[in-house]
C-alpha cells in the first residue's frame, strides 16, 4: 500500500511539472510610467516623467540656471529629443505667493 500511494504521489507531481513547462508566461513587468533617475553629472540630474518623456534639472550652483528643469518629448521617427519647455523650480520656494502656493 506504502509503495502504491509514493507511485500515485511522484505521477502526481510530474503531472505539475509538465504543466507548469507547458502553461504560457503571460507576466507583465513594464510599468506605464516608470521611475528612472540618472546622473548626467556632477550637478545635473536626469528623470523620466513618462515613456517618450525626460526632465534634465540642473542643480549646480555656478550654472546661472540652478533650479530649472527642461523638459524633452522623444521623437521616435527623427530618434532625438526635442525640447518642450522649462521651468524654475527654485523660484516657487523663493517667491511661493507668487504662484498661489500657501505659506502658513
Amino acid at each position: 500500500m506504502n509503495d502504491k500511494f509514493s507511485k500515485l504521489i511522484l505521477v502526481g507531481i510530474l503531472i505539475c511539472l509538465i504543466l507548469i513547462t507547458i502553461k504560457p508566461n503571460n507576466i507583465q513587468v513594464s510599468s506605464p510610467n516608470p521611475s528612472i533617475n540618472v546622473s548626467a553629472g556632477a550637478r545635473e540630474e536626469i528623470i523620466q516623467l513618462a515613456s517618450n518623456r525626460i526632465a534634465v534639472v540642473d542643480n549646480n550652483i555656478n550654472s546661472g540656471m540652478r533650479g530649472t528643469i527642461l523638459i524633452f518629448d522623444y521623437d521616435t521617427n527623427t530618434k532625438k529629443f526635442d525640447y518642450k519647455g522649462s521651468m524654475n523650480y527654485a523660484d516657487y520656494f523663493r517667491n511661493p505667493n507668487k504662484y498661489g502656493v500657501p505659506t502658513n
